[in-house]
């Protein structure tokens, strides 16, 4: 009955994908889009619930198969919510001139001639200087270097890195004794399978290093999962964090793979000054799309910064996990939700955790977040008050759950003293 459910669900999903494949682009119809990335959230939902306690082989052969199919109907389609893969070519593109990635916008002048009527108008703030390190550069040379100018092989090789961290998430899953239904919670989310499949985002890359890493970690190898982790932070620097989640963080030889790898890469690639710090800080300061918590209160990225270091030594300073997936999820959404803007393809390495530790609450989050493409309902261009609260919902849910445990413990403790 339950493999019936799951097969009735997959179908569902694979259906929502369908009908979001079909439209040429999503931003002109937003409507379509949160009714049909609702369907597939339900869906999704459903297939999660009837596969979590599964162990058969049976039910992870249909859950891989859903998985993938749902995955080849979104590969074709062409980046619309976001077009940050075509920034990817336009970086290779300006590279394979021989000029520096880092030294132009865009509507500069000096790479006036490498302006097509493909790419170059689908570019998100054309007169910004890119903001992806040198790591992520080489990958999108590469790329280009296999098929000039295609979005689709971006988009595949990004699908390729994605599919690595589904294939680490299941020797996870082995390694931990979990049941393997719980691949459904990453295999069939809605939110993934749309920002790297349907919108080919870097944050693949992320995906792949980061289960890695947890699946390292769990078979208690921290001096691997340090180096994965430093892979991952050269491509985007968010996965640094995660460091300060291994057990044996404080290890010299653990510390120095982290660090070495680190270092080479930065060194390798020309040391700090060929690496975009500049772009970088201007992209926090001045890109506003979906504030996070602070920011929504008090537009200071210096304060935003502040509060996620002391969000991150926090959560890293409770100790006790026996493993770098027990308690990365409070970590990362804690980092995700006061960043200076929430993009919903920056929830995707969440996601992985999430079939090692379940929370209700963070599984609805990967689902209302995409609530934040609401911002194209009308013009000029803003987030209805409406989306904003039914994507903040679970996380407000969750955080009066604790509030209310916490408040009975600490009336629990006081009855206590009173007695003695």
């Amino acid at each position: 009955m339950l493999l019936l459910a799951l097969t009735g669900a997959g179908i569902g999903l694979s259906a929502a994908c369908w009908g979001l494949a079909r439209i040429p682009n999503l931003v002109l119809a937003p409507r379509a889009f949160l009714v049909l990335f609702s369907l597939a959230f339900l869906a999704y939902v459903a297939g999660a619930l009837a596969a979590y306690h599964l162990r058969s082989h049976r039910s992870v052969a249909v859950i891989l198969a859903i998985g993938v199919v749902a995955r080849l109907i979104l590969l074709p389609t062409t980046p619309s919510l976001s077009t940050d893969a075509y920034r990817y070519l336009w970086d290779a593109r300006v590279a394979s001139a021989g000029i520096d990635p880092y030294a132009y916008a865009p509507t500069a002048p000096e790479v006036a001639g490498l302006r097509d009527a493909s790419i170059y108008p689908q570019l998100n703030h054309p007169t910004w200087q890119t903001v992806y390190p040198p790591p992520a550069q080489a990958f999108f040379r590469a790329v280009y270097w296999i098929a000039p100018g295609s979005v689709a092989a971006m988009k595949l090789a990004l699908g390729i890195a994605e599919l690595l961290a589904l294939a680490a998430l299941v020797l996870l899953l082995r390694t931990l004794d979990l049941p393997p239904g719980r691949l459904a919670i990453y295999a069939w989310n809605p939110l993934l399978l749309v920002e790297i499949w349907g919108s080919g985002h870097l944050d693949a890359l992320v995906l792949a290093a980061v289960t890695a890493a947890a699946l390292a970690s769990a078979r208690r190898r921290d001096g691997l999962a340090a180096v994965l982790l430093g892979l991952g932070t050269l491509v985007k620097l968010y996965p640094a964090v995660l460091y300060l989640l291994l057990p044996r963080r404080r290890s010299a030889s653990v510390a120095a793979a982290f660090a070495s790898v680190v270092a080479a890469g930065v060194i390798v690639t020309g040391g700090l000054d060929h690496w975009p710090l500049a772009p970088i800080a201007r992209y926090v300061r001045d890109e506003y799309f979906n504030p996070g918590l602070v920011r929504s209160i008090v537009n200071e990225p210096m304060l935003v910064v502040a509060a996620t270091a002391a969000w991150v030594i926090a959560v890293a300073w409770r100790g006790g996990a026996a493993h770098l997936a027990a308690r990365a999820a409070p970590l990362v959404i804690g980092v995700i939700v006061l960043g200076p803007s929430v993009f919903p393809w920056y929830v995707v390495w969440l996601v992985p955790l999430l079939a090692v530790t379940p929370s209700v609450s963070l599984i609805a989050f990967t689902g209302t977040v995409a609530f934040a493409y609401g911002f194209f309902l009308s013009q000029p261009w803003a987030i209805p008050w409406w989306a904003r609260l039914v994507e903040v919902a679970p996380l407000g849910f969750a955080a009066a759950r604790e509030l209310r445990a916490f408040s009975g413990e600490v009336h629990r403790a006081r009855a206590g003293v009173e007695a003695e």
